[in-house]
């Protein structure tokens, strides 16, 4: 009767803890299926449009001013965190708007010749990159607001050849 009692006793925590683990798994889910979804939808675009499309400057938006997605996106299910910012950012490594191999992010692998041109240098890389780092991260407010946020990132390089 005792060995019964201690197995329905772990059997009964393990139940419990299991469904407090599944809001986290239902949020890591919703997370890494809106990254996967933004790195597909940045992958359908032209090559050589992707940097402006995702980019924060409105101005040059191939579509026009204010036409291109921008880097932010909302997911559904995911409540924004501290602030109200969107859930989702795309993030590429850009210093004051250029395009830049000198910054220095280890997340990124950066510094990093992004040009093939054998130099990382401070210049504007926008033109002439052949690899262009991709991050798509998100962060959001855990349900039932237990306290501070959740992130998820992934990384990718984009080739132009």
């Amino acid at each position: 009767m005792a060995i019964l009692t201690v197995s329905a006793a772990i059997y009964a925590q393990t139940v419990a803890s299991s469904r407090l683990l599944e809001p986290i798994a239902v949020e890591k889910s919703l997370a890494s299926e809106a990254a996967r979804t933004a790195l597909e939808r940045i992958r359908a675009q032209p090559i050589d449009q992707v940097l402006a499309l995702y980019d924060a400057d409105p101005a040059n938006d191939p579509g026009g001013p204010g036409t291109a997605p921008g880097p932010t996106f909302q997911v559904e299910g995911l409540a924004p965190g501290a602030g109200g910012a969107p859930v989702g950012r795309i993030d590429f490594p850009l210093v004051d708007g250029r395009l830049a191999e000198d910054l220095v992010d280890d997340m990124f692998g950066f510094p990093r010749d992004i040009n093939g041109d054998g130099a990382i240098d401070a210049l504007d890389h926008r033109a002439d990159w052949v690899l262009l780092p991709v991050r798509v991260r998100l962060e959001w407010a855990p349900r039932g607001g237990t306290g501070g946020t959740r992130d998820f990132e992934i990384y990718t390089m984009l080739p132009r050849l």
